[in-house]
């Protein structure tokens, strides 16, 4: 099966295989024959993705410190609600450290978004014509609202496949627990701005805290993604 008018790209196999073949305007491809050798990724990319590995891994004990903040919040506002107004001072020292590990781990995230998408932009630039989408499109499409719950993944998967490689069944895990987490945390800050009485709180705080496990876990698989797919284009 040969359709002239299809643009490049990445389509289901012809052979009805399931997989998905190259398409270069004039012929197919299986995944594993490459049009041209991939240039190795340079010195520098490789240093970038050691450096991004190491911020995931930031991002993932701020994540457990955060979770360990809200427990000893949690605890506290039940103290209080449970009579033991002692504990007002235990909240008020929740509230110190939770502001100080919230900056942190602000300032760790952005870091660790900016150089993955620097990353992701260079090895996208080594494959260049072989994804769905610009090395451009790669970065921009973080920044989308809406586009950025998927676009992103296929991104990554088009990474794999242009190096010849089989998308790991785990991405997916890495992509569902960002968007759990990142939605959760989402309802967590809606939950404190409108809070109103105790009751309230321990609801964002609750939600922070699952928000935050969700991360370390994402995190986690994310340090994995970096490094594998960084070996295949080394």
């Amino acid at each position: 099966m040969t359709i002239p008018s299809m643009n490049a790209g990445w389509y289901p196999a012809p052979d009805g295989s399931g997989q998905s073949w190259w398409w270069d305007g004039a012929q197919w491809m299986p995944p594993r024959l490459e049009v041209s050798p991939i240039p190795p990724a340079g010195p520098a990319t490789l240093r970038l993705a050691i450096v991004v590995q190491v911020l995931l891994f930031a991002s993932a004990a701020l994540a457990l410190a955060t979770v360990a903040v809200e427990a000893f919040g949690i605890a506290s506002v039940d103290d209080y609600l449970g009579g033991n107004y002692g504990a007002a001072a235990m909240i008020e020292t929740y509230d110190t450290f939770s502001v100080v590990v919230a900056i942190f781990s602000l300032i760790v995230l952005v870091g660790t978004g900016i150089l993955w998408m620097i990353w992701q932009y260079r090895l996208a630039k080594q494959v260049l014509g072989r994804t769905r989408r610009t090395p451009g499109w790669h970065t921009g499409s973080w920044f989308i609202p809406v586009v950025n719950w998927w676009f992103p993944y296929q991104n990554v998967s088009d990474l794999w496949r242009a190096a010849g490689r089989t998308r790991p069944g785990w991405q997916a895990a890495w992509w569902g627990l960002w968007i759990a987490s990142s939605v959760t945390g989402g309802i967590s800050g809606q939950m404190s701005f409108r809070a109103q009485s105790l009751e309230e709180y321990l609801g964002a705080m609750t939600a922070s805290l699952v928000s935050s496990l969700l991360l370390v876990a994402a995190a986690l698989f994310a340090v994995r993604l970096v490094r594998q797919l960084t070996r295949a284009y080394a």
